[in-house]
């Protein structure tokens, strides 16, 4: 079990990764179309469409590594006001109610993927990029995010700490 969790954790992290690599993207994408933009007066067509991809990369590739350390909002002050067992009870119950609409989520978007997959779907911007490239993106990442409530689930049911050592609130057990 132990070697499932940290395998879980590894995808996490390079989800981790890519949403890295696509912030910087992003961050160097804008930052020449303002360049373009303020000294040639002009500007790239592909900017907004590749933009809103690596936004939504950066925002979904990273969610199951920023699970396990602990990022993500919490009503952090209600756990903190339970007992030991109360709040790793609630704890349980609202990680196995977000691994429910997660794993909805991520069925739904696996059949987006394929379906733009199979139809050949295009943007509707210049660039015309086949949509199943952002949207396996978008999957890869909630699906990790589904993987990183699993393993937090198990956690919690081996009484262990759900977020990592070091993680706010995080790295010792009960």
């Amino acid at each position: 079990m132990t070697r499932l969790l940290r395998a879980v954790d590894a995808a996490c992290a390079a989800g981790a990764g890519l949403a890295a690599i696509a912030a910087a993207l992003l961050a160097l994408l804008l930052i020449a179309e303002v360049l373009l933009t303020s000294f040639l007066a002009t500007s790239q067509p592909y900017v907004i469409e590749y933009a809103i991809f690596l936004q939504a990369a950066v925002l979904f590739a990273g969610s199951g590594w920023a699970l396990r350390q602990g990022a993500h909002i919490r009503v952090s002050v209600l756990l903190g006001a339970l007992p030991g067992t109360a709040r790793r009870v609630l704890d349980m119950a609202g990680t196995a109610f977000a691994l429910g609409i997660l794993g909805f989520a991520a069925w739904a978007l696996v059949q987006q993927w394929l379906r733009s997959l199979d139809l050949g779907s295009r943007s509707f911007y210049p660039m015309q990029t086949p949509l199943w490239i952002p949207q396996g993106v978008v999957t890869l990442g909630v699906c990790l995010l589904v993987l990183a409530f699993a393993a937090r689930l198990l956690r919690l049911l081996r009484n262990e700490a759900p977020e990592a050592a070091g993680a706010p609130g995080g790295g010792s057990g009960e």
